[in-house]
């Protein structure tokens, strides 16, 4: 993929104010306006910022896709649309980075800004170098390794299923204390102790004449009703 790998370069270089590319005259505006207005804190973080991502979109993006490792594999360029379009904003990259008048055109109000200045060229490129040799020295500590990076996805990922595990404990340790509570009753009622004895005990039947005699008298009786009906 050389189309490919050479118009990614040249995005990762714009993106991180590389001089002679857009984003070396747009970030360049940007950070000085925040010092001609003594925002010394803003300047900082702009040039901090900019450090950072010349650090994960200037070098680590190309040299883990692109240069690494030899895994073997030959993939071609992208279809034609596809290549078009990365040709044309690579162009238009380093465009507007030798030749900004075009940008200045469009913004909404006039401007005379000179990004290219020996001291800026100079601080620029200095930041730029020394976040790259930052890079190269803590490679080993930037082994890219097989992991699952959270994002949002984090709350369904780990606090879900603690949530659920938590309520799955509640619930047992209730079920439990009710269970245990329910047992210590019904060992202390009377009514556990009447039906044990129920069907404990011998049971002795008492039958007499009198209640064979008064058993046969309510049959007929009700036969007898029935029979009107």
């Amino acid at each position: 993929m050389p189309l490919t790998t050479v118009c990614g370069i040249v995005g990762a270089l714009a993106i991180s104010a590389f001089p002679l590319t857009s984003g070396f005259v747009s970030k360049s505006m940007i950070s000085q306006a925040a010092a001609d207005e003594t925002m010394l804190w803003v300047w900082f973080l702009l040039a901090a910022a900019s450090a950072g991502v010349f650090l994960h979109a200037g070098i680590k993006f190309p040299w883990f896709v692109f240069f690494q490792k030899d895994s073997g594999l030959r993939p071609a360029d992208p279809p034609r649309n596809m290549q078009v379009a990365m040709v044309m904003f690579a162009f238009l990259c380093i465009a507007f980075g030798v030749y900004p008048a075009p940008l200045y055109a469009i913004l909404p109000f006039p401007v005379e800004y000179v990004p290219y200045t020996a001291d800026h060229v100079v601080t620029q490129l200095q930041l730029l170098l020394f976040a790259g040799l930052a890079f190269f020295v803590l490679l080993p500590l930037m082994r890219r390794t097989e992991t699952i990076s959270l994002d949002t996805d984090w709350l369904y990922r780990r606090v879900t299923p603690a949530v659920a595990r938590g309520l799955e404990r509640t619930w047992m340790t209730l079920l439990r204390t009710a269970r245990t509570g329910i047992q210590s009753l019904w060992q202390m009622s009377s009514l556990r102790r009447n039906i044990d004895e129920l069907f404990t005990r011998p049971y002795v039947t008492r039958a007499t004449i009198g209640n064979f005699v008064l058993l046969t008298t309510l049959v007929l009786l009700s036969y007898l009703v029935l029979s009107l009906f």
